[in-house]
């Protein structure tokens, strides 16, 4: 389950951010967040993605591409 937290930039503007952290036996520790202009998009991702992860739960097996 995801969480979403309200954030207020240094020029008064609103932002929200969307969590998810999954811990299971054996595997290393996934985080990941991503912020959004309204709570709405944040709620919308945030469901999409945990859907996303239950029915394929290899993604967050996989390690993100590094840059170089």
């Amino acid at each position: 389950m995801g969480t979403i937290s309200k954030r207020t930039l240094s020029d008064g503007t609103l932002r929200y951010r969307a969590k998810t952290r999954i811990s299971r036996k054996e595997y290393p520790v996934y985080k990941e967040s991503k912020t959004f202009s309204t709570n709405k998009l944040a709620e919308k991702w945030l469901k999409k993605r945990e859907l996303e992860i239950e029915v394929n739960p290899n993604v967050y097996i996989q390690k993100k591409p590094t840059l170089h």
